[in-house]
C-alpha cells in the first residue's frame, strides 16, 4: 500500500495552530517581560554618566612639546591618578559603595572600569581634545568624579611642562655660569699674556713686522733688526779679516825674500797677526751673539705660537658659550610668549562635568524589547511543540 505524500504546511494552518495554542505563545513573553521589568525597575541600580572635556596645546621649547593621546590615556588611567580621584571622593564623603573595599589595588581596578577616556579631536601640530567620562550611581557623584579626574590629568600634563621649564632654567643658569667663567679666563689670560711684548721683541730682533695667520707668523714688512745688524757687522768683520790675512800672506812672502834686510817688515807682520787675532776674537763674540739672538728668536716664535693657540681656544670657548647662552635666552623668551598666550599651561579643562540625570544603565527599553522578542520566539516554538503533542481529533482518527 502506497503512503500518501505529506501535505505542505500553509500559512493558514500555521495561524490556526498559533490561535489554538495562544496560551503557549503568550506565556513565555509575559514571563520574560515580567522578569525584565523586575530587574530593570527594581533590582538593577541606576547608573549615570558625566563627561569633562580637556584640551592639550603644544608649545616650542625649542622643539615641539606635546602630549600624544596614548601618553595622555596611560597617564589618565594610571594608579596615581585613580588614587587621587578616590581620595578626593572619600574626603568629600561621596565615595560610592561599588568603589569601596579592602586594599587600594582591587578598589582602583574596579573603579577604573567606570572611567572612559576618548580622543575627540587631534591635529598633526599636536593640538588634542579628549573627553573623560565617569559612570556612577548618582549624577552628582559622576560629575564630581569626572571633574576630579580631569583636574588630576591636567595637573599631570602641566607637570611635564614645568619639568621642561625647570630643565631649561637649569641650562640657562649653567650656561650663564660657563660664560662668566670663560670671560674670567679670557680676562686673566689677557692680563697674564706676554704676547704683545714677545711680538715687539721678535720684531726688534728680526726687523720683521709679524701678524698671526692660523697658527703661524706671516711677515708683514721687513726692517733693520738686531739680527740683521749683527750679521752685517759679522760680514764686515769677515771682509776685514780676509783683508788682514791677505796682508799677512803678502808680508810673509816679502820677509822671506828680503831675509833680514828690512826689519820693519817683520814688525808690520807681527802687527798684522795681532790684528788677525783681534778680529778672530771679535768674530767669535759676534757669532755667539748671533747664536743667542737666533735662540731667543726661536724661543719667542714657539712661545708666540703657543700663546696664539691658547688665545684662540679661549676666544672660541667664550664666543661659543655666549652664542649658546643667547640662543637659549631667545628660546625662553619665545616660550614665555607662548605660555602667556595659553595662560601659562599646555593643558586645561575646556568643559567641566555637570550632573546629567538621564540614566545610561540599565537600558530599560532595550531590556524589555529583548525580553519580549526572546519570549515570543520561545512561545512560538512552545506552541508548535504543544500542537505536535496534542492527541488527534476524533473525526480525524475515524477518517
Amino acid at each position: 500500500m502506497m503512503e500518501a505524500p505529506p501535505q505542505e504546511l500553509s500559512l493558514r494552518a500555521i495561524l490556526d495552530t498559533l490561535k489554538r495554542q495562544w496560551v503557549w505563545v503568550l506565556m513565555p513573553p509575559a514571563l520574560l517581560v515580567a522578569v525584565a521589568s523586575l530587574y530593570g525597575f527594581f533590582l538593577a541600580k541606576p547608573i549615570y554618566a558625566s563627561t569633562a572635556t580637556i584640551s592639550v596645546v603644544p608649545v616650542q621649547v625649542p622643539t615641539q612639546l606635546f602630549v600624544p593621546f596614548p601618553l595622555l590615556k596611560s597617564m589618565a588611567l594610571s594608579k596615581e591618578v585613580m588614587w587621587e580621584v578616590w581620595e578626593g571622593l572619600r574626603r568629600g564623603g561621596e565615595l560610592p559603595a561599588r568603589w569601596q573595599g579592602e586594599g587600594p589595588t582591587p578598589v582602583l581596578d574596579r573603579m577604573a572600569k567606570d572611567f572612559r577616556i576618548a580622543e575627540e579631536t587631534s591635529s598633526p601640530q599636536g593640538f588634542l581634545v579628549a573627553s573623560l567620562t565617569v559612570q556612577a550611581p548618582t549624577p552628582e557623584v559622576a560629575a564630581r568624579a569626572a571633574n576630579l579626574w580631569a583636574e588630576a590629568v591636567v595637573e599631570r600634563a602641566n607637570a611635564i611642562l614645568r619639568t621642561r621649564l625647570d630643565s631649561l632654567e637649569k641650562q640657562l643658569v649653567s650656561l650663564e655660569k660657563a660664560y662668566h667663567e670663560a670671560r674670567a679666563q679670557w680676562g686673566a689670560s689677557k692680563r697674564a699674556s706676554t704676547l704683545a711684548q714677545d711680538r715687539a721683541e721678535i720684531e726688534a730682533l728680526t726687523g720683521e713686522g709679524l701678524v698671526p695667520e692660523g697658527q703661524r707668523l706671516v711677515v708683514l714688512e721687513a726692517r733693520l733688526g738686531e739680527r740683521v745688524l749683527l750679521r752685517r757687522e759679522l760680514a764686515g768683520l769677515e771682509r776685514n779679516l780676509a783683508a788682514v790675512r791677505s796682508r799677512i800672506r803678502f808680508l810673509e812672502q816679502e820677509v822671506k825674500r828680503s831675509d833680514s834686510e828690512f826689519p820693519e817688515l817683520r814688525k808690520e807682520l807681527i802687527s798684522a797677526r795681532l790684528k788677525e787675532a783681534e778680529l778672530l776674537a771679535e768674530r767669535e763674540v759676534l757669532k755667539n751673539l748671533i747664536a743667542n739672538v737666533e735662540g731667543r728668536i726661536a724661543l719667542l716664535r714657539d712661545r708666540i705660537a703657543r700663546a696664539e693657540v691658547e688665545e684662540d681656544r679661549l676666544k672660541q670657548a667664550l664666543e661659543s658659550t655666549w652664542i649658546a647662552y643667547q640662543n637659549l635666552r631667545q628660546v625662553r623668551v619665545r616660550l614665555d610668549e607662548e605660555l602667556a598666550a595659553s595662560g601659562g599651561e599646555i593643558a586645561r579643562i575646556v568643559v567641566p562635568a555637570y550632573p546629567m540625570h538621564e540614566m545610561v544603565a540599565p537600558k530599560r527599553g532595550l531590556i524589555l524589547a529583548l525580553a519580549f522578542s526572546l519570549g515570543l520566539g520561545l512561545g512560538v516554538m512552545a506552541a508548535f511543540v504543544a500542537e505536535a503533542l496534542r492527541p488527534p481529533r476524533p473525526e480525524a482518527a475515524a477518517g
